[in-house]
């Protein structure tokens, strides 16, 4: 099989009103992350500007936030309502995914997929997910594939028993994105950031949120389907 480059994920958005936009992501294949913009990054996504409390990084070698300077773009969309209907057509290479749903919706699956492939240390347990990129998965989903990718992380690179790995608890990785997610929406705010931006932001730390009390129990309700007849 040949090994793939990149991969490259575009977004298409067309409101009733007849507005249009295109967010094209390129994944490199070599370290699973999207190029920054070229523009010169607002001063909201400097990096000490709101940093998240669970932040590695520091402003000397990162003098700008990754996952900020990543989802600045997004500024360049049309204003519309986050409950406004919106016709969307996402391909992937060769396949494409059509499906009308709400502004918010389509914002919270371009948004997830810009922060996995962002470059920010809390979201990289994301990166293989993104490469596999389901639009609009619902919760069940996502912990599926969650699960699924937090095994593979511990089949390929097993966990040390004496030092704690990183992805060893996958409570403590969502956690940390509980974290990143409420810290990127108070830059958003201050940048004056949409509405449905915004909310896309809040359904996806819903979505962490909700599944950090359960993961365990979320295991075992996925075991049926892997019973054998």
């Amino acid at each position: 099989m040949k090994e793939a480059t990149h991969k490259t994920i575009q977004y298409d958005l067309i409101y009733p009103n007849g507005d249009h936009c295109q967010y094209e992501i390129e994944i490199n294949a070599e370290n699973l992350e999207h190029a920054a913009p070229s523009d010169t990054p607002p001063d909201w996504a400097k990096l000490e500007f709101n940093k998240c409390s669970n932040c590695p990084l520091s402003a000397e070698e990162h003098p700008t936030c990754p996952l900020a300077s990543r989802v600045a773009p997004l500024f360049d969309f049309p204003i519309h309502s986050a409950h406004e209907d919106v016709s969307v057509k996402v391909t992937k290479d060769t396949v494409t995914i059509n499906a009308d749903t709400s502004v918010q919706e389509a914002y919270r699956s371009l948004v997830g997929l810009i922060m996995a492939t962002s470059g920010c240390p809390h979201t990289a347990f994301f990166k293989p997910m993104a490469w596999f990129h389901l639009p609009f998965s619902d919760q069940e989903e996502t912990m599926f594939r969650a699960c699924a990718s937090f095994l593979l992380y511990q089949f390929f690179n097993p966990a040390d028993p004496g030092e704690r790995s990183y992805f060893s608890d996958l409570e403590a990785v969502y956690t940390n994105i509980h974290t990143v997610n409420l810290e990127i929406a108070k830059r958003l705010k201050a940048a004056d950031a949409t509405s449905s931006t915004l909310n896309a932001i809040v359904v996806l730390d819903i979505f962490a949120e909700s599944m950090l009390p359960k993961i365990r129990d979320s295991l075992r309700d996925l075991a049926f389907l892997f019973k054998t007849p």
